[in-house]
């Protein structure tokens, strides 16, 4: 048996499977985002380790006989965020997240100083990555940055809690941009830079690789007594669940956040459009990625905008009146927008209003906004129709419609498996798997029950134009962003 736990941004997720990879528990614990101030967005990371603790007790009363023979434990994190400790492993200050933006003038700074930075790290400086949030502390909190003695990554520190043991993987160690892609090390030129020794850095594990015992007060509390491996970041665990493993490969990911991802063939650097070009979980394989801010969080937002609680049923309302593209127009920059822009200070609009707008215009705008940011990822990533159909997770792959509609706007199908927003979590568990032993072309296969999204051809040419007007309505939003 095997768990995967799969910190989120604004959940962890937790399964449990059998040696078949059949599904025998699961458990989601929600908690928030803190914003202090606009910009910034903040954790606390022990709020992770206590969802995990919560989420192993429910797992445990859910199939009590099945827990009790986990031998191994994996794990995927939300990627970039800075967890900050002591010498004593406790945290300075709350984790800097992803989505946090205040880094845009270190970016600057890691620009000049480093012209060839895209080329070593994957991407050009953006505030998203952990290089920046680091510089971002030392010119800001200069007593938490000489206080530094470690800096971990989100899945990394609930590891640490449970083990006692400090290590990350490469895939996760990819996009702090202070890692060398090409050699598969830590850059100790972008360190000294940052006047951090590496000691400061956790060692550096394959995702598959055995990272410690859990401690055994947490054996006694959990009644569970298993080996953890490293993980990997939740985007290519995420892949590793759907088997997208070869060069060629892609999936397409809708969470708080949005990626399109590709699996390539050796190190593949570009700065055009700021794309990423990372390490992969599996050794010796990268891969380059969209990744847009701005996903179901945009509708969180409109469902609080139009006083809609119960976002399901806005759904679900949505889908029933649904006759075609909306007539209103939105552009998904909530939070500024990485690709294809990196430019922190973007804001989103919404056109097209009138006397006769309501709240489900409104939410299916929403929804056709952030597939034209990820058609955008599409095109910065040269994929067209002929490519491999990707696979498509993430809690917005549970709505039938935003799926249809994110097949017809990137004109391709799309493949769906069930229960798509567990997908990290599952790859999580096949890496537990992994580490035990398991064989990779057994344990790495394509899911057998998944579904084929097809585009809606009577609406393909509508959304087509549409996402020409919504190219074109960018300059507004830029002008107005400056």
């Amino acid at each position: 048996m095997y768990l995967g736990i799969d910190i989120g941004t604004t959940a962890t997720k937790a399964i449990l499977v059998d040696g078949d990879q059949q599904l025998l528990a699961s458990a989601t614990m929600a908690y928030a985002v803190s914003s202090p101030q606009p910009g910034h967005a903040e954790q606390h990371p022990d709020i992770w380790c206590d969802a995990v603790l919560t989420g192993l007790a429910k797992l445990r009363l859910e199939a009590p006989k099945a827990y009790a023979a986990v031998s191994h434990i994996g794990f995927s994190g939300q990627m970039h965020s800075l967890v900050a400790l002591d010498e004593n492993h406790k945290p300075l200050r709350p984790a800097m997240l992803w989505n946090d933006t205040r880094g845009q003038a270190e970016c600057a700074i890691l620009q000049r100083e480093f012209p060839d930075i895209e080329q070593r790290t994957g991407a050009v400086a953006m505030p998203s990555f952990t290089a920046a949030k680091l510089l971002w502390l030392k010119a800001h909190e200069p007593a938490t940055f000489t206080s530094l003695r470690h800096l971990l990554l989100p899945k990394d520190y609930v590891r640490l809690k449970l083990t006692g043991q400090l290590a990350t993987d490469h895939s996760d160690a990819a996009g702090t941009q202070l890692y060398d892609q090409a050699t598969r090390r830590w850059s100790e030129l972008l360190l000294n830079k940052l006047e951090l020794p590496l000691s400061v850095l956790p060692p550096l594990l394959e995702s598959q690789a055995e990272a410690g015992a859990l401690r055994p007060a947490i054996v006694n509390e959990l009644g569970l007594k298993a080996f953890t491996c490293t993980g990997g970041g939740d985007t290519p665990v995420g892949s590793l669940g759907l088997g997208c493993i070869n060069p060629g490969d892609s999936l397409v990911s809708l969470g708080t956040s949005t990626s399109f991802t590709t699996i390539t063939q050796g190190y593949q650097p570009t700065s055009a459009n700021c794309l990423h070009n990372f390490a992969f979980v599996l050794p010796h394989q990268w891969y380059r990625m969209g990744a847009m801010l701005n996903g179901a969080s945009c509708l969180a937002w409109a469902a609080q905008l139009v006083d809609a609680s119960d976002i399901g049923g806005l759904l679900e309302a949505v889908t029933a009146r649904y006759r075609g593209p909306s007539r209103l127009l939105f552009l998904p920059y909530l939070s500024g927008e990485r690709t294809p822009h990196n430019n922190t200070a973007l804001r989103g609009a919404l056109l097209g209003l009138d006397n006769s707008t309501d709240k489900l215009d409104v939410a299916q705008a929403v929804l056709e906004g952030v597939a034209f940011s990820l058609r955008d990822a599409k095109q910065a990533l040269g994929i067209d129709r002929t490519s491999s159909q990707p696979g498509f997770i993430g809690g917005g792959a549970r709505s039938k419609l935003w799926s249809e509609i994110l097949a017809t706007v990137l004109d391709m199908p799309l493949t769906c498996p069930q229960g798509a927003d567990y997908w990290p979590a599952l790859g999580a568990a096949r890496l537990a798997k992994l580490c035990a032993g398991g064989n990779a072309a057994d344990v790495l296969r394509k899911p057998a029950s998944a579904s084929t999204v097809e585009p809606l051809n009577q609406w393909r040419e509508a959304y087509g134009e549409k996402y020409h007007r919504y190219r074109k309505a960018f300059a507004a939003v830029a002008d107005y962003s400056n």
